[in-house]
């Protein structure tokens, strides 16, 4: 269904009047002289995924850890506001080896993905009663995970990663995913 190009009327009053530009994304305040007439869409409705009406989606990257606890805790309260959840693991994969059939990857990849759904049931664990509405995903791959494939596949509005020290950046996913995707990302301690 393609959105109309036309302004929808979100409020009138005898001094302004405001409309939204669906196919733009901004706010247009018309008949107020001295202000800046775009407001971005952020900065009027509270953030992300909310210019539809509809409530963004969150993913969050869980790994045991402190800042993989805060940011699965950061989720759930957003969970509790409304907002849809999915939880996310990831299992990086070995690179098969060039010189043969050594073998030495398979046992390796099939214990990270075990570890991964370890983690994916211990974060459903901590979730609690918001576990019932949320979906949980194991992401492999090799090298890494295509995590900002997947994150722009499904739209989500928000990403919460942990921050984890000593890593440019705070998270080796954060760059991918603002560069990749259009979803807001934050680093989590």
């Amino acid at each position: 269904m393609a959105e109309s190009t036309r302004p929808a009327r979100i409020a009138s009053s005898s001094r302004a009047d405001i409309s939204r530009t669906p196919s733009q994304g901004h706010v247009t305040l018309s008949g107020v002289s001295g202000l800046g007439t775009t407001l971005e869409q952020g900065s009027v409705d509270g953030g992300f995924g909310s210019g539809s009406g509809a409530l963004g989606r969150v993913a969050v990257v869980f790994e045991r850890s402190k800042a993989g606890t805060a940011a699965l805790r950061e989720a759930a309260e957003l969970a509790n506001a409304g907002h849809g959840l999915s939880v996310v693991t990831l299992a990086p994969q070995a690179r098969p080896a060039r010189w043969g059939r050594a073998g030495g990857e398979g046992p390796y990849n099939v214990a990270v993905r075990e570890e991964a759904e370890l983690e994916l049931q211990e974060a459903r664990d901590m979730l609690g009663s918001v576990a019932g509405d949320a979906t949980f995903k194991m992401l492999a791959g090799c090298p890494q995970p295509p995590l900002a494939s997947w994150v722009s596949q499904h739209g989500f509005g928000l990403v919460l990663l942990p921050h984890q020290r000593l890593t440019p950046g705070g998270n080796p996913f954060a760059r991918s995913l603002r560069k990749k995707t259009s979803a807001e990302v934050r680093l989590v301690r």
